[in-house]
């Protein structure tokens, strides 16, 4: 017995000996070394802050932490694990949406970039009878209620049955401004070898050169079409829009470039999850719901909107820190 008391009294003077020492080995004066900056920044939210007009960041809730889309009106909304935090999940069994009310800052965007994640299977081919997860899947529209599209359409388009691993994601923009005789532009960014992965994607309009700038993974992207007169192979990184026929990718009718952008006829209400004609009811009087179109059936995450065209390295750092979590 006085053995076994005299074996507690030893480990409690070594216990309280290691306690101290490793008290003692805590600086108490200096800060904790902050984490490495990336491109000059330390959060995702510092990357051209002055211009970061719309956040989801879809952790439980469709909040814009810039207060710029608000009042949702939800359709079986759901949520995931994402990139950080939570993500928007879609359905390829029951449709998806979220309808929104959007300030000008959104509704009159000129510059402007998209910036989100995004997580799915291939879309399924539209052909036979039309159901959820077929087609074209919504991912987020600037409503015109009186146009069949919206002023800023995103959507996965249809496969391409020559490339079963391939995602094609599209950018339609409709440009209202006088003038511009082409006002309906695309691009469609072909992303390889990403099925069922976490991808970043941007997509930033630059009015000053006409030039919409595609990345993935902060990269420029691999291979861009969806445009007149692209090359079969398609075009890394970036293109220039144009307001009339260019008659070839060189523009060699000498056509206007696409320039200012203006979004007429929009009424302030945006849709997240799917196209505008594709909610039930319609948001638009230009058209009804479509069988070779459906509400999105991926997750989302992280959706951002600028009022500024991205530089390479902006894009490369926010791609980079929200990796990172931060």
């Amino acid at each position: 017995m006085k053995k076994n008391k005299s074996i507690f009294l030893l480990s409690f003077v070594l216990a309280a000996t290691i306690f101290v020492s490793c008290e003692d080995s805590i600086d108490k004066t200096n800060s904790p070394i902050p984490y490495e900056s990336i491109g000059g920044y330390d959060s995702s939210d510092d990357v051209a802050a002055a211009h970061l007009v719309s956040k989801f960041s879809f952790d439980g809730n469709l909040t814009d932490s810039k207060s710029n889309i608000s009042g949702f009106e939800e359709m079986n909304v759901a949520y995931a694990n994402g990139v950080k935090g939570n993500a928007y999940q879609g359905s390829s069994s029951v449709a998806r949406y979220a309808v929104g009310n959007a300030t000008a800052k959104i509704t009159s965007l000129n510059d402007y970039s998209i910036s989100f994640w995004m997580n799915t299977a291939n879309t399924v081919p539209d052909g036979g009878s039309p159901g959820q997860g077929k087609g074209a899947q919504g991912i987020f529209s600037i409503v015109r209620p009186t146009e069949f599209w919206g002023g800023i359409n995103l959507f996965l388009e249809n496969p391409d049955s020559a490339n079963p691993n391939r995602l094609r994601l599209k950018l339609g923009v409709e440009n209202g401004r006088a003038g511009v005789a082409w006002k309906s532009q695309s691009a469609i960014v072909n992303i390889d070898n990403s099925l069922n992965t976490w991808v970043h994607v941007v997509l930033a309009y630059d009015s000053k050169t006409s030039t919409i700038n595609c990345y993935t993974n902060g990269a420029p992207s691999a291979n861009i079409g969806g445009f007149p007169y692209a090359p079969t192979a398609g075009v890394v990184g970036s293109v220039i829009w144009y307001a009339d026929d260019s008659g070839t990718f060189e523009n060699s009718k000498n056509a206007p470039k696409y320039g200012a952008f203006e979004m007429i006829g929009t009424n302030g209400k945006v849709v997240f999850g799917n196209h505008q004609f594709q909610t039930n009811p319609s948001l638009t009087s230009g058209g009804s719901a479509q069988g070779w179109a459906t509400s999105y059936a991926g997750l989302m995450d992280e959706f951002r909107i600028y009022d500024s065209a991205l530089t390479t390295s902006e894009v490369t750092a926010l791609y980079k820190l929200e990796k990172d979590k931060r």
